[in-house]
């Protein structure tokens, strides 16, 4: 047997009516269901469906259209949001500036002992002030920042006064190391007369420079050396000449009378220098003497020393002799300055000639050795002993050191010189 279904809606609707005004409307719909409409068996169901919450229905209200320009006049259309007041980089600055004033504290009282205009030394006492007012030693609410990292405490390491400069330190490099480079002002010299150069007190000091170039001395140039092309600087392919007049006001110590670069270094050694050295003989008395050193290109160190009886003249292929000779006999090797007339005043004439044959080595049985002028290139090995001696013989030592006396150049000037006094005005 079929199953007959047959569904009825029932509509419930509320009318509302005000005036001459009227709404319906519909609160629920009832869905009913039937089975087996009007047979045996026939069952009836039911549900509802779009059913309005009655509790939100209230009566309709009327009322009157706001004018907005007198709404205006009463109320304040300006809204802001309710936020505190933000505070910018520079307040925070003036914020921490404020707080460091108030917590460096004052500072000490540091002595400037060495008269240096800077402070650097605190009383003992100041000190231990100091530090009982800072809050390594007490956290009390008067306490100030710890000044010294010796000072801190376990919660103030790093925190003090002395951290803060060393790391402010690495951000003012340029402030604390400023290199001021002052220009030469001074005038071109120019050339009135050929001249001399007096230096009137001992230990003065001549720099020769030139910012934009080289000396002349040191440009290099080429030249042919007894038959050699050779280029190097200057005061090596040219030679050289020094003149100086000098007067020692002591008899010990030495010094530089003239340098150039650092021929005597252990390391890139280069240039010549002219000094004066003192020693104390056999017999007590000091004795002074000068040297000039020249530091060639392949490395050779020549100097001025010749050789005496017993004592050879070291060749370039050995040993300075200087070090290697006595400390008491080494002025015997060397042209000597008196040092029993502080008063006196001596004319130096050093010279380095490259084209001077300076042989690299000499047997120790050749008299050449022992020869004072040979060395001082006035000796020429081609005339008989006992010739008169040449001036400039070609071959020797190529540095030579030559003095004389202002005595004996007035002496042999044809003056008598009974007795010299110093006149510091004279050249």
């Amino acid at each position: 047997m079929s199953i007959n279904n047959t569904e009825y809606i029932n509509k419930y609707k509320i009318k509302y009516t005000n005036g001459g005004f009227s709404r319906t409307v519909t609160v629920a719909e009832e869905v009913v269901q039937i089975t087996n409409e009007g047979q045996i068996g026939e069952t009836i169901t039911s549900y509802f469906r779009n059913v309005l919450n009655l509790s939100q229905l209230t009566t309709t209200k009327t009322g009157t259209k706001i004018n907005p320009e007198k709404a205006r006049e009463v109320l304040d259309t300006n809204i802001f949001e309710l936020l505190p007041t933000q505070t910018t980089r520079q307040d925070q600055i003036n914020e921490f500036f404020n707080e460091f004033n108030d917590l460096i504290g004052q500072a000490p009282a540091i002595q400037d002992v060495d008269g240096d205009g800077a402070g650097e030394y605190i009383q003992p006492s100041a000190d231990e002030l100091d530090e009982e007012n800072r809050v390594s030693y007490e956290n009390k609410s008067t306490a100030y920042i710890t000044r010294l990292n010796t000072h801190a405490n376990t919660n103030n390491q790093g925190k003090t006064l002395e951290s803060m400069r060393n790391k402010l330190n690495t951000y003012l490099g340029d402030v604390d190391n400023v290199v001021q480079v002052i220009p030469d002002q001074r005038p071109e010299y120019e050339n009135k007369s050929g001249g001399f150069l007096k230096i009137r007190k001992p230990n003065q000091a001549i720099i020769l420079r030139n910012p934009n170039q080289m000396l002349e001395f040191q440009k290099i140039v080429t030249r042919t050396i007894n038959g050699i092309e050779v280029t190097g600087p200057s005061f090596l392919m040219d030679g050289f000449t020094i003149t100086m007049w000098v007067r020692f006001v002591g008899k010990t110590g030495r010094g530089t009378l003239f340098n150039f670069g650092n021929p005597t270094s252990a390391e890139s050694s280069y240039g010549f220098r002219l000094e004066t050295r003192t020693n104390v003989d056999g017999e007590d008395n000091y004795k002074r003497w000068i040297r000039l050193a020249v530091r060639e290109q392949d490395g050779t160190l020549r100097d001025n020393h010749w050789g005496v009886s017993d004592r050879d003249r070291r060749t370039a292929a050995q040993s300075s002799p200087i070090n290697y000779y006595a400390n008491n006999v080494i002025h015997e090797l060397y042209p000597n300055i008196p040092t029993d007339d502080l008063n006196e005043w001596f004319f130096i004439c050093a010279t380095y000639n490259p084209t001077i044959d300076e042989p690299g080595d000499l047997t120790s049985d050749d008299n050449r050795r022992n020869n004072k002028q040979w060395w001082l290139n006035h000796w020429d090995s081609n005339q008989p002993d006992g010739e008169e001696l040449v001036a400039n013989s070609g071959v020797g030592a190529r540095c030579k050191v030559e003095i004389i006396s202002r005595s004996d150049l007035l002496r042999a000037r044809g003056y008598k010189v009974d007795s010299l006094e110093v006149n510091t005005e004279s050249s």
